[in-house]
């Protein structure tokens, strides 16, 4: 798929026409993305919160979008049932009892998936989306172009040093755009980020054999070497014969003992309960072509081109321009919030991977009101219920700033009120060993976390 609009030239930027006929290969390997904080990437478990953890089966509502909240439980059920990997027929059967939690682009995606369940009943969630994934590709290349074209206008005013290695990300972007083979360096920190969110999906499915199992890869993939010699000398100008020697000498090594490791992670693997997760084949197969500087097919992740261009808005000193150039990148669509760069992104996954996504953003969690990074306490006078999409979304947001963004968290916070209101007064509180002062607590601190030109006054009017 040809995006000219992405080519950058130091003195002309040219538009040009997305060649809408071209579609991905099935064969491509996507490389995972820079190990910048993911969007489900939840963070550390709060403590002291059993009880609120027991409490999310009640159909709670989402403090921030009044959303029901999705029992964990439940989530572990569906992934331990293996029913992603079935028919869509089964998948939407499924799936119907929790579409209320389901978030906007979730929701919509499996309306998607409602039809085509009933033309093609017997088709995989993998099947589905690689047909519907060309058309919503095209769209999302139509969508990403002028926003590239903005920043290849905002890089003229880069000095020559940015501008080079702003050339070099987007020569590297334009391959991965038109589905070209790219070598890519191998980084361990990305290796360990990737694993760990695969171990975030097993921990979901509950199941002790296949949680040991990836535990104890990762203990292995923690032994791989990152920073080297051979890495500051790579980006040396060697002149030196003995230096140039040098420089193949450590490079050799360190791909045989970056090799030794990935074997022993691959027999772990491939001896275990997990020998045919999709997910974790796949990494296998990206890590060892990047070890040995194997060219493949890798698809655009936004994420990382994100991570890579403000590495280079970094170093700039003009830090308006910097600023400017990050904005407009994030204007990207995200899967998160386009139907397009779901599907667009679901084709290189495997079922399971499709329905883990789409309801995985809707669990509960327990979110700190204080986030524990501003010294919030892991207490539960701390502690509201929220979604995984929520809590990640909010970040370590004070509060108040995030309720002057979103004025309608006012009326959900009090929906989610009145529902834990009626779950004391009915006696499910005392049943799970909690009290009326976590009610008390989340209404007298969101009131002093809330902007002061507008408190937060929620109603605990009919609490017995």
């Amino acid at each position: 798929m040809k995006i000219t609009p992405v080519t950058y030239n130091p003195f002309i930027i040219k538009k040009g026409q997305i060649n809408k006929s071209s579609t991905y290969q099935a064969s491509s390997l996507p490389v995972a993305a820079a190990p910048p904080t993911g969007f489900l990437s939840f963070g550390r478990s709060a403590k002291n919160a059993k009880a609120l953890r027991e409490l999310m089966s009640y159909k709670i509502p989402d403090m921030y979008s009044g959303s029901e909240i999705l029992n964990p439980k439940d989530l572990e059920n569906l992934i331990s049932s293996n029913v992603f990997s079935g028919p869509i027929n089964k998948v939407v059967e499924a799936l119907e009892p929790y579409k209320q939690c389901l978030h906007k682009v979730e929701r919509e995606v499996f309306e998607k998936i409602e039809k085509a369940s009933v033309i093609h009943p017997e088709k995989t969630l993998a099947q589905v989306m690689e047909e519907m994934a060309p058309w919503h590709q095209r769209r999302l290349r139509d969508i990403q172009a002028p926003i590239f074209a903005d920043l290849n206008t905002l890089a003229l005013q880069m000095p020559d040093e940015q501008q080079v290695m702003y050339k070099e990300l987007i020569e590297i972007t334009n391959k991965r755009l038109n589905n070209e083979p790219l070598s890519q360096p191998f980084s361990a920190k990305e290796f360990n980020y990737k694993l760990k969110r695969i171990a975030d999906e097993i921990n979901d499915g509950n199941n002790s054999e296949e949680i040991s199992v990836i535990n104890n890869i990762i203990s292995v993939a923690k032994k791989m070497p990152e920073k080297t010699e051979v890495d500051i000398l790579a980006a040396k100008n060697l002149t030196s014969k003995i230096q140039r020697n040098k420089k193949i000498k450590l490079q050799r090594s360190l791909t045989r003992k970056r090799s030794e490791l990935l074997k022993q992670i691959e027999t772990l693997h491939m001896n275990s309960v997990l020998n045919d997760n999709y997910e974790l084949n796949r990494l296998m197969l990206q890590t060892r072509a990047r070890i040995y500087n194997i060219p493949i097919k890798t698809s655009f992740n936004r994420k990382s081109f994100i991570y890579e261009l403000k590495k280079i808005t970094d170093t700039l000193e003009d830090q308006k321009l910097a600023r400017q150039m990050v904005n407009t990148a994030t204007k990207l669509p995200t899967s998160h919030y386009d139907v397009s760069a779901f599907i667009a992104k679901s084709a290189d996954y495997s079922s399971s991977k499709i329905g883990y996504n789409l309801i995985a953003p809707s669990e509960g969690s327990i979110e700190h009101l204080i986030p524990y990074i501003k010294r919030g306490k892991d207490l539960i006078s701390n502690y509201g219920l929220t979604t995984k999409f929520y809590n990640s979304e909010r970040g370590d947001k004070p509060m108040a700033q995030y309720l002057r963004l979103h004025p309608e968290v006012y009326a959900n916070c009090q929906k989610q009120v009145d529902r834990l209101i009626e779950l004391y007064n009915d006696g499910t509180f005392g049943k799970i060993g909690l009290s009326k002062w976590f009610i008390i607590n989340f209404v007298q601190k969101m009131y002093k976390l809330s902007p002061p030109e507008k408190r937060m006054v929620l109603d605990i009017g009919k609490l017995m």
